[in-house]
């Protein structure tokens, strides 16, 4: 049996029983578990190098569910293994993600709007800053997870045009009707403008289950001249305060995959995409490029990376 990188309880089945069952969320949680042994868990393989050697990091998350968080010894992407199966994703954001995240299985659209706009505003000084500055204005926006468009509006004045696609069917209707948008129910765009093109995939890519095959058709549809922005939540800016420092807060059923810079740039390089410029926290911008094949990590650098994290927690908290 594989034994646990981090030894603390808190990342042991026994404290995420007893996690699960005093949560408010105790009755989402159970229901979400029982899905999850119904469905099978999916050994296949690393999602990035499709390699079979794991070391265990936690067998908890946040929540409290029984699933474990490995890194691979062969590229060191940090994952959800054994996986959750696409058929539990599927149920998963169709019924059961709002009531657990939000705890309510009615969302309110219209207060979602604020931190979209300021993450909107965000976005625009990272794109001016970082040499698209001169070319936004001849630039379609595409975002993929748009949610209730709030990001999308805020672009709007700065560039060509904006579309997006979404999963979630009343969000897509209140941007319709809220804000005039085109965009569509979609995991990807189903139409394209003429031009040139920036995506964005903010914190989307750490749910979804075969990441990979994800950037591998988004590459298809894009040209030269075309660019992908990602932002994914990354594992090293725990050590900076990200989630009190805690990596079992961090630890997440929803998350599929745990990013670091490198992981993401090997991830994007695999799929064919040219790194342009990428930083912890993550965000990285991208352009179509050359595939390129994931180098080999080193192991052990990655298990006292994640120890490293760990520490800053007890640096915070000493008496746990």
């Amino acid at each position: 049996m594989n034994k646990r990188l981090l030894k603390h309880y808190r990342f042991g089945k026994t404290f995420a029983q007893i996690n699960r069952s005093v949560r408010s969320r105790r009755k989402a949680i159970e229901k979400i578990r029982k899905l999850y042994k119904n469905s099978d868990l999916v050994h296949k393989g690393c999602n990035l190098c499709g390699g079979g050697i794991f070391t265990l990091v936690s067998e908890g998350d946040r929540y409290g569910f029984d699933l474990s968080k490995q890194f691979c010894n062969q590229c060191g992407l940090i994952q959800t293994y054994p996986a959750l199966s696409k058929k539990f994703h599927k149920e998963f954001y169709g019924h059961y993600y709002r009531p657990l995240y939000l705890k309510s299985s009615k969302v309110d659209y219209q207060s979602l709007i604020n931190e979209q706009s300021v993450k909107g505003e965000k976005y625009l000084d990272y794109f001016m800053s970082n040499g698209l500055k001169d070319v936004l204005g001849e630039i379609s926006v595409i975002e993929i997870g748009c949610s209730s468009g709030g990001t999308l509006r805020t672009l709007r004045p700065y560039v060509k045009s904006v579309r997006g696609c979404d999963l979630d069917i009343e969000a897509i209707a209140f941007s319709k009707k809220t804000f005039d948008l085109n965009v569509e129910v979609a995991s990807l765009p189903s139409t394209l403008p003429d031009g040139k093109k920036l995506f964005i995939m903010s914190h989307v890519l750490e749910h979804v289950c075969d990441p990979l095959e994800t950037l591998k058709k988004l590459r298809s549809l894009m040209g030269e001249g075309d660019y992908l922005f990602l932002a994914v939540p990354g594992i090293n800016m725990v050590a900076k305060g990200d989630y009190k420092h805690d990596l079992r807060r961090y630890f997440h059923i929803a998350h599929v995959t745990d990013f670091t810079a490198s992981t993401l740039i090997a991830m994007t390089g695999y799929a064919g995409f040219k790194m342009l410029v990428v930083d912890e926290e993550i965000k990285g911008l991208f352009e179509p490029g050359k595939v390129v094949a994931w180098p080999k990590c080193n192991d052990k650098l990655i298990a006292e990376n994640i120890q490293r994290i760990e520490k800053t927690y007890h640096g915070h908290f000493p008496h746990l």
